[in-house]
């Protein structure tokens, strides 16, 4: 049975750092589930802006199941052991679950601290304030979003936290991939 890390956390956590980590110590793939999104809507003649990409996951999960996404993705991949980042809806951790092994690590940082990374990385999407910022995060996981970030995060089966430097947090990271005798 494959083994998913799956790799969750609000925007500028870090979710890409600690799967670039894990990727390059295990020599394993990592896949972001966006791709799959961004993908579809391309096909559909749609810009892949946050809005839309969240337009056709509804859509999808709607018309095909909420781990239709996952099983996309998984049909092209033979790895036995793999990293998926992004995933953000509580459906998809049910279909992995009970699908595959899943190992699934949280990622959390202090929203001040995500908003600075985003300005770095000119990552805000439609913020351009941290009011915007936390405002957006709030309204992507209420209804009638079907999105759960919050959610899927108090199951994990582990949370890392990445408030402080790269050194630190990959140390953490470490640790966990030996919990999980990943290492």
């Amino acid at each position: 049975m494959k083994t998913i890390i799956c790799i969750i956390g609000p925007i500028g956590s870090g979710k890409d750092a600690a799967a670039e980590h894990i990727a390059s110590k295990l020599s394993i793939p990592t896949f972001q589930i966006s791709q799959v999104l961004k993908d579809f809507a391309k096909e559909w003649g749609l810009e892949p802006t946050r809005e839309n990409l969240i337009k056709v996951g509804n859509k999808l999960a709607e018309e095909n199941g909420q781990g239709f996404t996952v099983k996309v993705l998984m049909d092209k991949i033979s790895d036995n052991l793999l990293i998926i980042t992004g995933v953000r809806r509580t459906g998809v951790i049910d279909y992995i679950r009970h699908n595959y092994n899943l190992i699934l690590l949280a990622i959390t940082s202090e929203t001040k601290i995500r908003f600075q990374r985003c300005v770095v990385r000119n990552k805000l999407g439609e913020a351009k304030t941290l009011t915007e910022f936390i405002e957006n995060e709030k309204k992507e996981n209420s209804a009638p979003n079907t999105e759960r970030l919050f959610e899927c995060m108090k199951v994990a089966d582990y949370t890392i936290s990445n408030d402080v430097d790269l050194k630190t947090f990959t140390a953490k990271i470490d640790e966990f991939l030996e919990l999980k005798g990943l290492e």
